[in-house]
Formats: C-alpha cells, structure tokens, sequence
C-alpha cells in the first residue's frame, strides 16, 4: 500500500473573534489569524431578499443586534422566515467566516488607530 505524501504546512480553520465595528449595513471583523477586515453586508442582503426576513437586516437596530456564532460565523437570531413546515417559525441569518474573510477588504484595527 503506497503512503500519501504528509502536508507539512497546517491549514487553520478560519473564524471570526472579535466583531470590532458595526455602522451602516458593514462590519470590521477580526479573524482568528490577527487579520482585521471590513465586509460590506448591503450587498449580501440584496442578493438575499428573496429569502424571507432579510429586509429586517435594513432596520439599524436590527442589523446592530449580530453576534459572533460559536463556530466563528457573523449570525443574526431569528431573521429568515420559514413556512414550509406548516407553522411560520425563523431560522437565524448568517455569514460563514470564509465567506467574510473571502469577501472583506483588510483595514488597520480601529483600536490600533486609536492608540
């Protein structure tokens, strides 16, 4: 039986850690990598309106309510309706941590600014 080559190199899973900034419809996130960046959400809400609840994403308390998920994920509780079940209940919204890495823009650490 031939051996698979060994990876030296380890891949880190990658989460969100700390939410640092919320405003207007973007997040400043830092991942568990030390890296600080800004995801724009208005998009992702606009690709997601036919989901059912998203537009609640538009309402600034709403939007000010995310949290950080326990697998390092953006989440929103209880945003998405579901009907398919026969009774109206709600699913939370979120955004993977890759997805967020993969689509943000690296800022300076606002508390690094501030310093």
């Amino acid at each position: 039986m031939q051996e698979l080559p060994q990876n030296k190199s380890t891949t880190i899973m990658i989460r969100i850690t700390e939410i640092i900034e919320h405003t207007s419809y973007s997040l400043i996130c830092k991942f568990n990598n030390g890296v600080v960046k800004k995801l724009d959400i208005l998009p992702i809400i606009e690709n997601h309106k036919h989901l059912e609840g998203v537009q609640k994403l538009l309402n600034e308390p709403v939007f000010n309510s995310v949290r950080i998920g326990e697998f390092g994920e953006i989440v929103w509780d209880k945003i998405v309706k579901n009907s398919h079940t026969g009774e109206d209940s709600y699913w939370d919204y979120d955004i993977s941590p890759e997805f967020a890495y993969e689509n943000s823009v690296e800022v300076e650490s606002p508390l690094t600014i501030a310093s």
